[in-house]
Parts: C-alpha cells; sequence; structure tokens
C-alpha cells in the first residue's frame, strides 16, 4: 500500500469523514497562489473524504492510479483536493482536467509537487521541491540564480521530469539535458538540512 493519499474537501458533512483542521486549510489556502479563489472556497467545507494510494509495481504508479481515483470521485459537492503529502489544494476542476491524461508520458506534476521560490537578500532566486521523495525520486534545489524566475521554474520541472521518467539518479557532477541546454546537477546535503541530500542545480 502506498503512503499517498488525496483528500476531497466536501461543502456537507460525508459519511465516512475525516477531521477537517480548517484554519490549516486557510493557510495551505493562502500557499495556494495557482489558486486565487482557494480562500474563498475552504470557508464552505464541512467535511472530507480520504482516499489512499492503491497498491502498485512504484510509486510513480501509485500516483497516477490514486489520481485517477480521485478524479472518479469528484462530484458537485467537493469544494477543493488535497494533494495530502505536500499540501497542495486544487481546485477540482483543474483537478479533474489535469488528471484526464495523466499517464508516464504527461505527469501532471504540478498536481503532486510543490515548488517552493526563495529569494536572496542579494536578489538571486532559489527554488526547492517537496514531493518528489513520495514519488521515489530525491527532491530538486537551486540556489542563487540570477536567473528569472519562469526560467528557474521551467528548469527544476525538467529536472524533476527527467528524474521521475529516466532510468536512475544522475552521479554527482553529471550533466543532463533539458528543454533550454544542458544543466550540471550535483548530490548535496538539502538546503532544508534535514539530513537528507538533495539534486543542486546550477541555473
Amino acid at each position: 500500500m502506498s503512503d499517498l493519499a488525496i483528500v476531497l474537501l466536501r461543502a456537507a458533512p460525508s459519511s465516512p469523514s475525516e477531521p477537517v483542521d480548517a484554519a490549516a486549510l486557510v493557510e495551505l489556502a493562502k500557499r495556494a497562489w495557482y489558486w486565487p479563489e482557494g480562500s474563498e472556497a475552504v470557508t464552505r467545507i464541512r467535511g472530507a473524504t480520504r482516499i489512499t494510494g492503491p497498491a502498485a509495481p512504484t510509486p510513480l504508479d501509485a500516483a497516477l492510479l490514486l489520481t485517477a481515483r480521485a478524479a472518479a470521485a469528484i462530484d458537485d459537492g467537493v469544494v477543493a483536493v488535497l494533494w495530502e503529502s505536500t499540501g497542495l489544494l486544487h481546485d477540482p476542476q483543474a483537478f479533474v482536467d489535469q488528471a484526464t491524461d495523466a499517464s508516464r508520458e504527461d505527469l501532471p506534476l504540478y498536481l503532486w509537487v510543490r515548488f517552493e521560490g526563495t529569494k536572496g537578500d542579494d536578489g538571486t532566486l532559489g527554488m526547492r521541491t517537496t514531493g518528489l521523495a513520495a514519488l521515489g525520486a530525491m527532491e530538486v534545489e537551486v540556489e542563487g540564480s540570477t536567473r528569472d524566475g519562469e526560467y528557474v521554474l521551467e528548469c527544476v520541472t525538467d529536472v524533476a521530469l527527467f528524474l521521475l521518467t529516466g532510468t536512475g539518479v544522475p552521479e554527482d557532477g553529471e550533466t543532463i539535458e533539458v528543454t533550454r541546454g544542458e544543466l550540471r546537477v550535483r548530490r548535496l546535503p538539502s538546503l532544508r538540512n534535514d539530513g537528507t541530500t538533495a539534486l543542486r542545480v546550477r541555473v
């Protein structure tokens, strides 16, 4: 059984229902910059149904099956969808739209993985992923980039897709091909200082 889970947040009590932490959902909605209406949607939540990941050969297969299962269960009573492991809150219709064509060749990465941008005191940009580890890959990080945010996001997304769809983890110092050319990657202690190793990308 996979550790992955999705929570369907409903406007009416559900049976059975998971506990609803209203304060936590408000904070998650504030972080959901991609869904401006999320803050209003969470005020209407009165119940929750948790869907767990099915048994599957790999975490990626489990994620795809779970996504399809959740999309099929979404009805008019669902006002928000939560990818539990990363705290990503989604509009139900947007979730269904991205889940419809999801496959190994077209991964719904933004449903599963949080891309957290940072800005240094010197104006340089950074980015860290959260959620790749649950899919069986290393997290990806950028530090001190002078590129714009769109460029950084595109590169990190490409590396994330490379890790999920490739045949293995790049060696320390290896160069990999992405949409905009080539990127050198390093295996280094995570910038989160949590004892894990992440794939650091020079962008």
